[in-house]
Parts: C-alpha cells; sequence; structure tokens
C-alpha cells in the first residue's frame, strides 16, 4: 500500500499518493490553475508555529483584533491558556475595559492594585479563583484590581481599535490564532511548475480571494478592470506591500477612508501614482489619497512571497456583475443565476449581443439588485485587433479612451464621415503622450480597414481614424504618414459602411 500525504490547496486538506505532484494535488483539491499565474508553496508553517509567537489573531463576532505581546510576568500563562478563551462571550464592559471569559487558567490568583494604559490587554480573575479567569481589554487609562497577583498587561491591542470600540455586551470571541510571520516559514517557493513534488504537511497556495467594499463602488469597479482577465499583474513589491500598474492614470473617486491593514486593497486617487493599486503585506496606517476598496480574504500567502513581473490568479466576492459582450440569452441566465432582475432594451432577437447597461458598476446593481441591459444585433459589434507589440502606447490609450480598458465591449462616437474615411472621439485620456510608434513608412501603403491615431505631431491628437480603401499618402485619420501611428485593425469592415456620423459604434477586441 502507496504512502499518502496530507497536503493543504487553498485551505482545503487532501490526501495524495506518494511521488504525487502539485498538479495531482490540485486536481485532488478540484482547483484549477490559471496559466500564466504563480503558485505559492509554503513548508514548516507547523514548525513555526512550534516557536513562541508574538502576535495574535483574535477574531470576534464585531471583526478581527490584533494583540502583540510585550511581556510582563503573565506571558506565559497566556501562551499556556490562550486557546480556551476561544468561544467565551462578553463578561461586563464599562468604559475603561471589556472582559471576556470565564476559563480555567495558572494565573496567581491575589489582590494587586495596578494601573493599566489603553490598550493593554491583561488577566482577571473572578471571586480570585483561577478557575474564573477573564481576559480583559482596556479601553481607556485607568487603575483596578482585577484579581490577579502582581497584575500588569502581558500584551497590547495593535489593530482593531475600531472593531474593539463596537464590541459590547451580546458579543464574543469566535477565534484565537497565533500569527506566524512569513519570515519565519522554513521553506517559501513561488513557481508555475505544477510538476514539482509534493511533501507532507505542505501548503499550496494558487490564487487570491478578494472581498470587495460596498461603499467603493468606484474603486471596487476599477479593482474589477485590472483583474478581468483574472490576474493581478505584480510591478512592484516593497516590505509593505505590493502594486500593480495595470490601472496606473485612470482617474478613480476617493470614497473610503481606512487603515490600510494586511491584506488590504488601496488605490492611490491623487499625485503620483494616481490609479495605482496597492495590496499591504502589513498594517499601515490611512492615507488620504489611498481610497480603500477591497480586503484579501484568502491568499494572502501569496502577496507576501510575490515578485515583480509576475502575476496572481484572483477571484472576487462578489463576482463582477458585467454582461458586455455576452449574447443576450446568456447574460439573463447570468444574472438570474445571481439573483439580479433586469430590464431588457435595444435589439432582442436570437443574434443579440449586450453592449451597455445600467447602473454600470457592480456594487450599484448588487444593492438595487437590478439594472437594464442593451443589446445591438451581432452583426452591428465591430471586431478588432490591436498590435501590443509594434504600438503599446497607442493601442493602450486606444482601450481607454474606448473603453475596452474596463470592459470587454468598447465605444466610440463616429465624429466625421467623408468620402472613404470614418473618424472617430473616445473620452479624454489622461495619461501619457501620443509619441510616434509604428508610422507608415514612405511610399507603403496602408490598407483598408487599418486602424490609426494622430499622433502628438499633428494638432488632432488622440483622432481615431479608418478607411474603406487603401491609400499611399495619408493615414487613416488623413494626416500625413509622419503623424500618424498604426494601432490595429478591424477584421469586418463591412459592418462599418453604413455607419453616419453621430452615431455609436460597438468593439470588442479579439486577441
Amino acid at each position: 500500500m502507496s504512502v499518502k500525504y496530507v497536503v493543504d490547496v487553498d485551505g482545503k486538506k487532501v490526501a495524495v499518493r506518494e511521488g504525487a505532484t502539485v498538479a495531482d494535488a490540485l486536481a485532488a483539491a478540484g482547483v484549477s490553475h490559471h496559466p500564466g499565474t504563480v503558485i505559492g508553496i509554503i513548508s514548516g508553517r507547523e514548525e513555526a508555529r512550534k516557536e513562541v509567537a508574538t502576535e495574535f489573531k483574535i477574531l470576534t463576532t464585531r471583526g478581527e483584533i490584533r494583540l502583540e505581546l510585550t511581556g510582563g510576568a503573565l506571558k506565559q500563562a497566556w501562551l499556556d491558556s490562550y486557546s480556551k478563551f476561544a468561544g467565551t462571550e462578553t463578561k461586563w464592559t464599562t468604559g475603561y475595559a471589556i472582559a471576556f471569559g470565564p476559563a480555567p487558567t495558572g494565573v496567581p490568583a491575589g489582590k494587586t492594585e495596578t494601573e493599566y494604559r489603553r490598550w493593554d490587554v491583561s488577566f482577571g480573575t473572578g471571586g480570585y479563583d483561577a478557575k474564573n479567569t477573564y481576559l480583559i481589554i482596556s479601553k481607556a487609562d485607568h487603575t483596578s484590581d482585577y484579581g490577579v497577583r502582581g497584575g500588569g498587561a502581558f500584551g497590547k491591542i495593535i489593530s482593531g481599535k475600531k472593531v474593539l470600540a463596537s464590541l459590547g455586551q451580546d458579543d464574543s470571541i469566535k477565534s484565537i490564532e497565533p500569527v506566524v510571520k512569513l519570515e519565519k516559514f522554513a521553506n517559501k517557493t513561488v513557481t508555475t511548475d505544477t510538476s514539482m513534488p509534493v511533501e507532507e504537511g505542505m501548503e499550496i497556495h494558487t490564487a487570491l480571494q478578494v472581498e470587495m467594499m460596498p461603499k467603493a463602488k468606484d474603486g471596487a469597479e476599477h479593482f474589477y478592470a485590472a483583474v478581468k482577465d483574472g490576474t493581478f499583474p505584480v510591478d512592484f513589491a516593497a516590505s509593505t506591500f505590493i502594486s500593480s500598474d495595470v490601472m496606473l492614470g485612470e482617474v478613480c473617486p476617493y470614497e473610503n477612508l481606512g487603515a490600510r491593514s494586511e491584506g488590504a486593497v488601496s488605490i492611490r486617487t491623487d499625485g503620483s501614482g494616481k490609479g495605482r493599486i496597492y495590496i499591504s503585506r502589513a498594517d499601515l496606517t490611512s492615507s488620504i489619497y489611498h481610497s480603500i476598496v477591497g480586503r484579501v480574504i484568502n491568499g494572502i500567502e501569496l502577496v507576501k512571497i510575490v515578485s515583480p513581473g509576475q502575476r496572481i490568479a484572483v477571484t472576487t466576492v462578489p463576482d463582477r456583475l458585467s454582461v458586455l459582450g455576452m449574447d443576450l440569452k446568456a447574460a439573463e441566465e447570468f444574472l438570474t443565476r445571481r439573483g439580479i432582475r433586469y430590464e431588457k432594451a435595444g435589439h432582442q432577437g436570437e443574434d443579440a449581443v449586450v453592449v451597455d447597461q445600467t447602473p454600470r458598476t457592480t456594487m450599484e446593481i448588487v444593492s438595487s439588485g437590478s439594472v437594464k441591459i442593451t443589446a445591438i444585433p451581432r452583426d452591428g459589434l465591430v471586431e478588432i485587433e490591436l498590435y501590443d507589440d509594434r504600438a503599446p502606447q497607442s493601442v493602450e490609450y486606444f482601450r481607454r479612451a474606448s473603453g475596452l480598458k474596463e470592459q470587454h465591449v468598447g465605444s466610440l462616437n463616429v465624429f466625421f464621415k467623408y468620402e472613404d474615411t470614418l473618424l472617430f472621439k473616445g473620452k479624454t485620456v489622461h495619461v501619457g503622450e501620443l509619441i510616434p510608434e509604428n508610422k507608415p513608412e514612405e511610399g507603403s501603403i496602408v490598407a483598408a480597414g487599418e486602424i490609426g491615431m494622430t499622433n502628438m505631431a499633428a494638432r488632432y491628437a488622440g483622432m481615431v481614424g479608418v478607411r474603406f480603401g487603401d491609400s499611399s499618402k495619408f493615414g487613416p485619420t488623413g494626416e500625413k504618414y509622419t503623424s500618424t501611428n498604426i494601432i490595429g485593425r478591424v477584421l469586418n469592415m463591412e459592418k462599418l459602411r453604413k455607419t453616419k456620423e453621430k452615431e455609436t459604434v460597438y468593439f470588442t477586441e479579439v486577441r
């Protein structure tokens, strides 16, 4: 009979045979690996837990608070008995302190009047009996006799102070766990190789799960747009955060002030780095430039060990409620499964495809429970290919101007139509300059259907155009070759022939 190993895959324990690989463990757990994203592999966590921890996570019915040990005579009593306070309820609360318990401990009971500072954590006893020990957290400076000989604090609350302030008589402690820093793990590996062999007790982390904040409707949508392909690209990593520039320069309003605690997802809303997305590796104070839009609820280990240039698979809670680009029937099924009411507008035939929705943001749809969706015939949706490799800055500009940066369907208004040329204008883009790139060579032919953008060498920089016929003199926007960047091509030009000025044209990108 072959030996079996027990490994942990994204929090789920599975048994695999000796000699199994990471791929085998993922299959046993029913987990799919998103191609190109990293897998975090950690060994030695249990060994690390046997060390003396200095920080503890206390999960209450109101949220999480963190305790840091500060020493003192009662430190060992805490290490010996902290688990006994899981499941205990609030015994009493005043303006000075709150007590949970009782639980049996080995603390030395006795009379001692002691000074306590705000946020101190200490023990107390009922009737000077260690069998009735209470966990006491100070909410204000005060002096008291809590029935423990020698008294004094053994720890201090370092985060979750708003949670502590909200605790009342009907609350309780759900769990208490030591926090073991990743630096103490015996082995930690980041890889995309699923053929690696697994070992007993190994942890495998494949994805982040991020819970979005309802009060940050625009910020949540900013994050949804950044991870619409299911991945979070890491562009920078510091000791206290990782960040992504995928939405750098995009305007996002400030909506939610809060501490950038470990796992917090925030967006810089002003100044240098506007639009950049951050995920905190450690607790940081709040900032008037960082709006909190979500928090990591699973997979924080990946945040702590990933490096720049790597991508992390991401899932969100709730799922993004965007049906743009879906067939109308598929959109109806998608919304019905999620309990969302919908109103239909526009074309509703078998060939209908959704190109607009109101409201646009997921949080507004979740709040109201309803959405209006607008569809057009599938043959009205223009398919395009963009040249990322040849004109990266111009393509980025186009995606932002058309909305393809945020959604799977973008749109541009027809600004002008003459002879064999269509000119479009999109929304104002606040990032980058349209430097000349991928210009047509003199004497070459600009083919019908190629998408051109006027660069900064001419007055109307940012104008987008396409031609119905080839040209050997001017680019798709009517500019000279030196002022023209070729950024892609329309795959079905016949769809544009009947287009009129001021009409909206909807685009989808084919990769």
